[in-house]
C-alpha cells in the first residue's frame, strides 16, 4: 500500500479555522462593547455642552473661534476615551493574569483540560485598545460640533 504523510496543521484545519472565527467574533464583540461605552461619552459630552452654553458664549465673545471650541470638546472626549481605555486594558490584563495564575477549574472529562486556558496576545490587546481610542475620538465629533455652533446670544440669554 501507499503511505501518505499529512502535516498536523492539515489534520486540524477545521480546528484552526474555528479558532480564527472565534478571534474575529471576540474582536467584534469587544468593539461593540466599546461602541456602547462610547455612547456614554456622547451623553456625557452632550450634557457638558448643555451646561456650558454660557461659558461657550463668553469664550466666543472674547474671541474664541468655532474651531477652538470644537478642539476643547474633542480633547475632553479624547481624554475620557483614553482614560477609559487605559483602565479597561489594565483591568482586562490583570484579570487574565489572575485567571492564568489561579485558574478557573473546568471538567477535565469533557474538555481534556482541568483549567480554563488563557493566552494573552499583545497584538490583540493593542488592536482592541486602538479601536477603543479611535471610536472614542470619532464619537466626540457630534458633541464638539454642537458646542461650536452655539451662538453668543443663545448662551448669554440663558444666564
Amino acid at each position: 500500500g501507499k503511505l501518505r504523510v499529512r502535516h498536523w496543521k492539515e489534520l486540524n484545519r477545521s480546528l484552526f479555522s474555528a479558532r480564527l472565527l472565534e478571534k474575529i467574533g471576540m474582536f467584534l464583540m469587544l468593539s461593540l462593547t466599546i461602541l456602547v461605552a462610547s455612547f456614554s461619552i456622547i451623553s456625557t459630552l452632550t450634557m457638558v455642552v448643555m451646561e456650558k452654553t454660557q461659558d461657550i458664549a463668553v469664550l466666543k465673545t472674547i474671541g474664541a473661534t468655532d474651531g477652538t471650541i470644537m478642539k476643547i470638546f474633542h480633547v475632553e472626549g479624547f481624554l475620557l476615551g483614553v482614560v477609559g481605555t487605559i483602565l479597561g486594558v489594565a483591568l482586562g490584563v490583570l484579570l487574565c493574569f489572575f485567571i492564568k495564575h489561579f485558574g478557573i477549574p473546568i471538567n477535565p472529562e469533557v474538555h481534556y483540560i482541568d483549567k480554563l486556558p488563557v493566552s494573552l496576545q499583545p497584538v490583540e490587546v493593542v488592536l482592541v485598545a486602538a479601536a477603543s481610542v479611535l471610536i472614542s475620538l470619532l464619537i466626540t465629533l457630534y458633541p464638539a460640533r454642537m458646542a461650536s455652533r452655539f451662538g453668543v446670544l443663545e448662551g448669554l440669554r440663558n444666564r
